[in-house]
């Protein structure tokens, strides 16, 4: 099979609440290659709770990790990322150069909602288009203005961003969630898989049961699609190419009225 690509785990040691120490974070990284998994993100958080991450310091990290990778000859492409609460302030901090793109590569912006509020992302995404940036929406099942708005999540993504989703909730959703998330699936509205591992003992880099999910509900190459190629293509910084999502289901009511 072609490897997987996790576009959300922090490896950065002792930058964040993710490993404490390079050894935490070679061993999730060895749990990431025996799961079939061949390129991440080497992220941390970039918020007012971390304000020493840098782009500099996470870029530096991620090149200690590769270095230490090698050493230890795993076999993983590790690509620095810094994942960025979203603000008021976040354009001039990316425009500053305070902010790490994902893979460096100034093409994805990967940003979360901040704790107390969920925000319309749709002025930045526009800010940043031009600029040749797209927004990557970090584990976006977590909000569910979006995730229970079709219309609202189509917006987005023709604005120009990609919905990455935690494959542990795809894995675990029970219920109306599962619906939901299913109905992305289907409609072509997730375009990224990623573990949001933090530890081994705690919030474990897991892909393989996600994967298999999204595997029965849209197939096996669509699945591949998603947390293969469309993945690794955004860490190298390659040409993402994204499928129109599914017209718009509309009842058999509104059919036969010809709404």
């Amino acid at each position: 099979m072609t490897p997987l690509a996790d576009t959300h785990v922090h490896l950065l040691a002792g930058l964040d609440d993710g490993p404490e120490t390079p050894d935490v974070a070679l061993a999730m990284c060895r749990t990431l290659v025996s799961q079939g998994v061949g390129y991440v993100t080497a992220l941390a958080h970039q918020n007012p709770d971390y304000p020493e991450n840098t782009a500099d310091r996470l870029r530096a990290a991620a090149t200690q990790l590769a270095v230490a990778l090698r050493e230890k000859k795993i076999p993983l492409s590790v690509h620095p990322a810094g994942e960025v609460m979203l603000s008021a302030d976040t354009l001039d901090e990316w425009r500053s150069g305070a902010l790490m793109s994902v893979g460096d590569h100034r093409q994805w912006l990967l940003v979360e909602m901040p704790h107390d509020g969920f925000l319309d992302v749709l002025p930045l995404a526009g800010a940043l288009r031009p600029e040749g940036v797209g927004l990557i929406i970090a584990h976006a099942e977590r909000y569910p203005p979006l995730l229970d708005d079709p219309v609202l999540t189509r917006e987005w993504i023709a604005a120009g961003c990609l919905i990455q989703v935690t494959a542990r909730a795809l894995a675990e959703a029970e219920g109306e969630e599962e619906n939901a998330l299913r109905r992305w699936a289907t409609d072509g509205f997730i375009h990224l898989l990623g573990s949001d591992g933090h530890g081994i003992d705690r919030r474990r880099p897991e892909l393989t049961a996600g994967f298999q999910r999204l595997t029965k509900w849209i197939g096996r190459r669509h699945a591949e699609g998603i947390a293969c190629a469309r993945g690794e293509a955004v860490l190298r910084g390659e040409p993402v190419v994204v499928p129109p999502p599914a017209p718009i289901r509309r009842s058999w009511l509104a059919r036969l009225f010809g709404a």
